[in-house]
């Protein structure tokens, strides 16, 4: 069964999220700073030779990043042709190694498991975010391997959305919602800007989740919780503690919105896979 959503692939075709003006300009970003840098927990495990699988990877970034920056075996899936075309042409303007191949996450197979697999804002916009979090989980990562997933959070998420129903409460129309997006988020380039609202602000199909959700898959399946960016990926002895603070990101969201700074309300987590692999 898949649960890819026929909407979200339609809305990505017309303009997939992160897409820059032009493949050289989106080359050009990822040379002048590895965005990887955002991730340590991730970093750390990368290095020649590992085998890295990106798992909804649009446009290429973090696939080109591992290769690039980190000397990886990095592989992309996507189900959108043109972010996949994009993401192409990026490699291309960067000599990059990186490879990708098209595919529907739930009927797509790997072939061998990868050591590393990263799914980072995809998942929330499938059918069933936590079928497809099992799926990628239980196929797709090596015994041993880790897997390092961004998903909206419940509470995180909570401001902005609400911020923005508001707003079309109000009557605001589309360049009116782009122009207060503008104010929180101000990137530069005008068709990356745009991209980013619209998978932000005008996306057909997403859901928010939480830590608590997401362990008694990692559990079921034999995986260890290893960080989280709930406490900024500190090490920690007591997972009850991070589901307490989990409802506190609510408030950062309010903050951030008050002080007109981009806030996603997001959250991402790094597993490791056990050797003994359950069934």
């Amino acid at each position: 069964m898949s649960y890819a959503n026929p909407e979200v692939l339609a809305f990505y075709k017309a303009l997939p999220f992160n897409y820059h003006r032009d493949p050289q300009e989106a080359a050009a970003a990822i040379r002048r700073r590895d965005p990887l840098q955002a991730y340590p927990p991730l970093r750390a495990l990368l290095g020649p030779g590992v085998r890295l699988l990106d798992v909804g990877c649009g446009a290429g970034w973090l696939v080109h990043a591992a290769a690039l920056f980190h000397g990886c075996d990095s592989l992309g899936v996507d189900f959108n042709p043109t972010a996949l075309r994009r993401a192409e042409a990026v490699g291309l303007a960067l000599e990059s190694p990186a490879r990708f191949e098209r595919g529907d996450l739930f009927a797509w197979s790997p072939g061998a498991p990868r050591e590393v697999v990263t799914s980072i804002g995809v998942l929330h916009h499938t059918d069933h975010c936590l079928a497809a979090l099992e799926h990628i989980a239980a196929r797709f990562v090596a015994p041993g391997g880790h897997l390092f997933i961004g998903l909206y959070h419940a509470y995180g998420r909570r401001p902005f959305l609400e911020h923005f129903r508001q707003l079309r409460a109000t009557s605001a129309d589309e360049e009116a919602l782009l122009a207060r997006y503008r104010q929180l988020h101000p990137l530069k380039d005008e068709t990356h800007l745009r991209s980013w609202f619209r998978d932000q602000v005008l996306h057909p199909h997403e859901t928010q989740h939480t830590l608590a959700e997401v362990l008694p898959v990692l559990d079921r399946l034999g995986y260890t919780l290893k960080r989280t960016s709930i406490n900024g990926f500190a090490p920690f002895e007591d997972r009850a503690a991070l589901l307490d603070l989990e409802p506190s990101l609510e408030a950062r969201g309010v903050e951030a919105l008050a002080a007109n700074r981009y806030y996603p309300g997001f959250f991402l987590f790094l597993a490791q896979r056990s050797r003994e692999v359950r069934s």
